[in-house]
């Protein structure tokens, strides 16, 4: 019997493990890195990067440095390219994202709009904006603001904003392919870049579910692990 409740003890251990996600990749920007077995990463880009400053921030995944892109024309776009995903139902990101200077959210003047976009695979998944100098939207895209109008980094001439993603609606999703791209573009006619406004990430991550169908093979092979351990222990009873 006992050797039937570890097996048992461990399938439901192994089933709570199979809603957790697997790492594809992770990165905070200040050197640790981590990259699935067998995943290939490629980057454009990503090298830029700044410092930031102290706060309650730090303890939500802003902090050290973080990549930075200010770029202004043309606005380049940060793009990380993942191939070798192993079998899978579906992809979650997180991270920070900051709006960094003196963003004009969506309404403001006279240069605006200010956007920071996310796509995934090249469709636009997500939409965001900040009001640090003008305007009065901040669109966070389901995500947790963790600073509003703060410093958060080394250029103090205005305010920032963080905004925590993860977890964020549109975050997770369906995914089964071998190959995923994630890339974050500034938009909108009113963007400055330079020292004027910049948008930063940190604590990146990408997640994968595995597939259904593979845990409930793992899961019942252990089953039938349990199943052969119960027969065995009757039929030393009765002899």
């Amino acid at each position: 019997m006992k050797n039937y409740l570890v097996a048992a003890a461990l399938v439901g251990a192994l089933a709570a493990g199979g809603a957790q996600a697997q790492t594809i990749y992770s990165n905070d920007f200040d050197g640790n890195v981590v990259t699935g077995s067998g995943v290939t990463v490629t980057s454009a880009n990503a090298s830029g990067t700044g410092t930031a400053l102290s706060g309650s921030w730090n303890a939500a995944g802003w902090d050290g440095t973080f990549l930075q892109n200010a770029s202004i024309s043309p606005i380049t776009v940060t793009e990380f390219s993942f191939s070798g995903l192993g079998a899978h139902s579906g992809i979650s990101l997180g991270g920070v994202l900051g709006f960094l200077q003196s963003w004009d959210s969506s309404n403001g003047g006279p240069y605006t709009p200010d956007f920071l976009e996310i796509l995934i695979d090249g469709t636009l998944a997500a939409r965001f904006t900040a009001n640090n100098a003008s305007g009065t939207n901040t669109a966070a895209a389901g995500g947790n603001i963790i600073a509003f109008h703060d410093q958060t980094d080394s250029n103090l001439a205005y305010s920032d904003t963080l905004i925590d993603f993860t977890g964020s609606p549109w975050a997770t999703f369906a995914h089964t392919g071998s190959s995923l791209t994630i890339a974050f573009r500034a938009a909108g006619s009113g963007w400055q870049g330079g020292t004027d406004e910049s948008w930063g990430l940190d604590s990146f991550k990408v997640t994968a579910v595995p597939e259904p169908a593979s845990w409930a093979m793992m899961i019942g092979g252990f089953g039938l692990a349990g199943a052969a351990i119960r027969r065995r222990r009757s039929k030393l009873a009765l002899a």
